[in-house]
C-alpha cells in the first residue's frame, strides 16, 4: 500500500522549475536582475477510498507524508552573468503542522546556459543544486529529508515564433538517515531518482501562454515498481511586462494510461502563484 500512500514522490529534482510547470526551461534571469517566485499549492487523492494518496510535487519540493498538504513554495533568482543565475528557494508547509518546522526543502542552485544559438532558437543549460537536510522529525513526518541532497539537471530548449519546446533530463542522490522512518514508513527509499520530462509551451495570444508538461521518474519506495508517470496542464498570463500570474493542474499515477483516463489510484496538485521580475 506505500505505492498509495506515496504516489508520487515527483521529482525531487533540483531546485524549483519553470513556475507553475515541473520542467525548467534554459533561460537564465539576465545580469544584475532579480527574479521572485511565490506560489501555493494543494495536492488531494482520488480512487484509493479513505487512502492517504499524496503528491508531491514541485521540483525540489518534495512531500512523502500521509495525506493532503497545503504549501507556499519561494524562489528568489539572482542573475550573475547574461548565461548564469543563482537561486534559493525554501517552502513553507500550512499542512500538515506538528512539532517541527513548517519551512522546509531549502535549495540552492545555479544555472548555467552553456550553448545556444545566435539567432535564440535553442539553447541548453545544466543546474546543479543542493537540497539541505531537514531535521529527524521532519523526515519522519514527510515534510524533508535529514540528509544533504544533490543533484544535475540537464535542460534543453528550443524556440519557434509560437511554440517553444523544454526538454529535462535529472539525476539526483536522495540519501535520508536510515535511523528514522521517511513519512512514518519504514519501507527503505530508493536514492538514486532519476526523472525525464517534456514541455511545449504555445503562445495563443500575447501575454497568454499555454502548457502541456509530461514525464516519468523513480518510484522511491524499493518495494514498488521502478518508474511513475505524471501530467500537467498550465497558463501563463503577462499581466505586465515583469509580471506573470501562473495556474497548474497536475495529475499523477503509476503509468500515464491512469492518469489519461483517470480510472485508478491517483494524486492531483493544483497550483497558482505569480513570477515578478525588477532590477
Amino acid at each position: 500500500m506505500r505505492l498509495i500512500a506515496l504516489l508520487l514522490l515527483l521529482i525531487p529534482i533540483i531546485g524549483h522549475a519553470f513556475e507553475p510547470l515541473n520542467t525548467d526551461d534554459a533561460g537564465t534571469v539576465p545580469k544584475d536582475r532579480n527574479q521572485i517566485e511565490q506560489y501555493y499549492f494543494t495536492t488531494a487523492s482520488h480512487g484509493g477510498g479513505t487512502a492517504d494518496t499524496v503528491d508531491i510535487i514541485t521540483p525540489g519540493e518534495e512531500y512523502f507524508g500521509a495525506g493532503s498538504a497545503k504549501a507556499f513554495p519561494f524562489t528568489y533568482t539572482r542573475g550573475i552573468t547574461e548565461n548564469l543565475e543563482a537561486s534559493l528557494g525554501a517552502t513553507y508547509f500550512a499542512i500538515p503542522r506538528g512539532n517541527y518546522s513548517p519551512l522546509s526543502n531549502k535549495v540552492i542552485a545555479f544555472k548555467w546556459r552553456f550553448a545556444e544559438d545566435d539567432q535564440g532558437k535553442w539553447a541548453l543549460a545544466i543546474k546543479p543544486s543542493l537540497t539541505l537536510p531537514g531535521s529527524q522529525q521532519q523526515q519522519a513526518h514527510g515534510l524533508d529529508l535529514a540528509l544533504p541532497n544533490y543533484g544535475l539537471n540537464l535542460i534543453g530548449s528550443r524556440y519557434w515564433d509560437e511554440v517553444e519546446l523544454h526538454l529535462n533530463a535529472s539525476y539526483m542522490k536522495s540519501p535520508y538517515n536510515t535511523n528514522y522512518p521517511v513519512g512514518m514508513s519504514s519501507v527503505a527509499n530508493r536514492t538514486n531518482i532519476l526523472f525525464f520530462s517534456a514541455a511545449p509551451v504555445w503562445t495563443v495570444v500575447k501575454g497568454v501562454r499555454l502548457a502541456l508538461d509530461a514525464g516519468i521518474t523513480t518510484n522511491p519506495p524499493s518495494s514498488e515498481q521502478y518508474l511513475t508517470s505524471y501530467a500537467l496542464l498550465a497558463g501563463i498570463f503577462s499581466v505586465a511586462d515583469d509580471l506573470d500570474i501562473g495556474l497548474s493542474y497536475m495529475r499523477s499515477a503509476a503509468n500515464m494510461g491512469i492518469v489519461i483516463s483517470n480510472s485508478g489510484v491517483s494524486s492531483s496538485r493544483s497550483e497558482i502563484g505569480f513570477t515578478w521580475r525588477f532590477q
